[in-house]
């Protein structure tokens, strides 16, 4: 993956405060740790890997409910944050404020190894991620079966246009598969700005500039993640999707 170096007077100089009402992004389907619709709900459910301690991976939460997901299978990612009060209910109201930053890079990853390591499995870029919008990522049908949920993870990760900050939300799954001698991509998530790891809050991700609501997914990204691009085997290879990533000196 390509990072490139741009003057920072070209990005957006952002602070964010955070509260229930200035909700940030959250994975409501498959249903991540921490949500609403999980017996520990968290205040920070929707930060950024890092406020206040949040951890990587997947912010240090307790399982959450456990989705079971077939290979091959079309899965449509949905984002929530606290101004959605029925979670249930797709597209959620008109006119919800949502702190896109600008958009930006999403990924979203498995791990059969809770969490130690991640195999990118689809990539939005620029107008991810949205609460109005379905964002679909293909299972692989080559993947291997998964039946320990507390090591099977779907994760969405979340690179930023306006601010320095990385998301990491997931979900604990199950994955059916017929494939004996199944495999995982070999595209690995991308992590940036996680002082955790030693990392310096320095990298942001050309998005849209949007700030309340997107165009939703770009057509050709959405063909790539419902036909099989990121399948080990598939075009994506080691490098996927260029993500738009920008280092400030």
């Amino acid at each position: 993956m390509k990072v490139i170096s741009l003057a920072a007077s070209v990005l957006i100089a952002a602070t964010t405060i955070l509260s229930t009402t200035s909700a940030h992004m959250a994975m409501s389907y498959p249903p991540g740790q921490a949500g609403p619709w999980s017996n520990d709900l968290k205040s920070d459910v929707h930060a950024w890997i890092g406020f206040e301690g949040k951890t990587f991976p997947c912010g240090g939460y307790k399982a959450g409910p456990v989705t079971t997901l077939k290979a091959g299978e079309i899965v449509p990612v949905r984002f929530w944050n606290f101004e959605i009060k029925d979670y249930t209910k797709f597209p959620p109201p008109k006119g919800l404020s949502q702190s896109r930053h600008g958009g930006g890079a999403c990924e979203f990853s498995l791990s059969y190894d809770a969490g130690k390591t991640w195999h990118v499995i689809g990539q939005y870029t620029k107008t991810c991620p949205d609460i109005y919008y379905e964002w679909p990522v293909l299972i692989p049908k080559n993947v291997p079966a998964c039946t320990d949920s507390n090591k099977c993870l779907f994760s969405f990760s979340w690179t930023a246009y306006s601010t320095d900050q990385f998301y990491h939300h997931c979900a604990n799954v199950k994955i059916e598969s017929a494939d004996k001698k199944g495999i995982l991509p070999e595209l690995k998530m991308t992590v940036v700005d996680v002082k955790q790891k030693g990392q310096k809050w320095d990298t942001h991700a050309i998005g849209d500039t949007l700030k309340s609501k997107s165009s939703g997914p770009d057509r050709r990204e959405k063909q790539l993640n419902e036909q099989g691009y990121f399948e080990c085997g598939g075009a994506a290879g080691n490098h996927g999707l260029d993500l738009g990533l920008v280092e400030i000196p």
